[in-house]
């Protein structure tokens, strides 16, 4: 059985690529790389994954969010992948994001010319100031001619790159286990917020609480309306939200509640009446990513929100179900809000089939196994 070596320069791993560990766990032996760069609001789960079996990690206060600061000191990290490859001798190493992969790229060229790399393109590479971005784009082309398979995590991905990559599209497609879970109420539910639950007049942010600056867009459009904000989730903008909440007095019209399992996902969307994922287009990777709710959405038949500049917007314009906003117009957002807030979905119109990322496995590893 080879054996696939998972670099990720997060702890806890990128989601995504625990779902990948999950699935090469059952054709490969697989052993992680990780990169703990200090305390976070996912304190509980980094505390899980060191008790994870298979798991080598590198331990550093460096802290989040500076990615300047972060690929200063990358080398340490690629030292700690290193030695793991000394003792592990992995045939293969899955490199999830672009600093992951330079780093595995460094190990072929210095450890073994043989073994393989498996280049995840989940995001692609950004950076705020212009001449860094750049030279990240021509690092990352770069480190290509030495990938024998890229797997991008969006459709919209492939066009920008070389057709002379092997190459294979695997989308954040949702868990069986999400689809296919039974209704019932989560243990975070209390009788106040279950009241506030039932007002269907509601838009629904599920995930990550970032973004603050499009976040005060949706408190603004819904400032002297009947339409609640539901916040499902935590994160690294939490507390500046409501902050912005108390600033803006909509503290009757704004509900949070907090992390949920995945268990909770089904009675989330029945709760949601319009759910949001409309991210920041200044971003060019937001123009071109495909969210897990574009999956969810459709599957359990809810209005999502996007931005018209998204590739997904274009090619969504007919659809009844889908809402395409300015994210940086709180006006155009409360246009939109209010003439689909209280329309009947009717027939649904998919614009997604009902797929799994388990009956989309099977396809994947077959085609790594035949690259490799």
């Amino acid at each position: 059985m080879k054996k696939i070596l998972i670099v990720d320069t997060t702890l806890p791993i990128n989601t995504r690529t625990e779902r990948f560990r999950s699935s090469f766990k059952q054709h490969f032996d697989v052993v992680v790389a990780a990169w703990n760069r200090g305390e976070s609001s996912d304190q509980k789960e980094k505390e899980k994954e060191k008790e994870k079996e298979n798991f080598y990690i590198l331990n550093t206060n460096l802290g989040y969010g500076n990615q300047i600061k972060k690929t200063f000191f990358l080398p340490f990290f690629f030292i700690h992948i290193y030695l793991v490859c000394i003792k592990e001798k992995p045939d293969t190493i899955f490199a999830s994001h672009w600093d992951s992969l330079v780093c595995a790229v460094l190990i072929k060229l210095t450890w073994n010319w043989r073994v393989k790399i498996i280049y995840d393109c989940l995001d692609l590479p950004t950076f705020s100031n212009y001449l860094i971005r750049k030279f990240i784009f021509i690092l990352e082309r770069s480190c290509l001619k030495f990938v024998n398979l890229t797997i991008f995590a969006s459709r919209y991905f492939e066009p920008l790159y070389s057709k002379k990559l092997n190459s294979y599209i695997f989308e954040n497609y949702p868990s069986i286990d999400l689809l296919g879970v039974e209704t019932r109420e989560p243990n975070w539910l209390t009788e106040s917020n279950s009241k506030l639950l039932e007002n269907k007049n509601n838009i629904a942010w599920i995930g990550v609480v970032r973004y603050l600056n499009i976040i005060e867009n949706i408190l603004l459009s819904i400032k002297g309306t009947n339409v609640n904000f539901f916040v499902f989730g935590d994160g690294p903008e939490l507390e500046n939200l409501k902050k912005a909440v108390d600033f803006h007095g909509l503290k009757d019209q704004v509900v949070f509640l907090g992390r949920y399992k995945t268990s909770d996902i089904r009675y989330i969307y029945e709760k949601s009446n319009l759910v949001w994922a409309a991210y920041p287009t200044d971003d060019y990777n937001a123009v071109y990513a495909i969210s897990n709710k574009y999956f969810e959405c459709s599957f359990f038949e809810k209005k999502i929100i996007l931005s018209y500049k998204t590739k997904m917007a274009q090619d969504l314009l007919d659809n009844p179900n889908v809402i395409l906003v300015d994210e940086y117009s709180s006006s155009d957002i409360n246009k939109k809000i209010l003439s689909n807030i209280d329309c009947n979905v009717g027939d649904y119109q998919k614009y997604a089939d009902d797929v799994s990322w388990e009956s989309k496995e099977k396809m994947l590893i077959d085609f790594i196994v035949k690259t490799l």
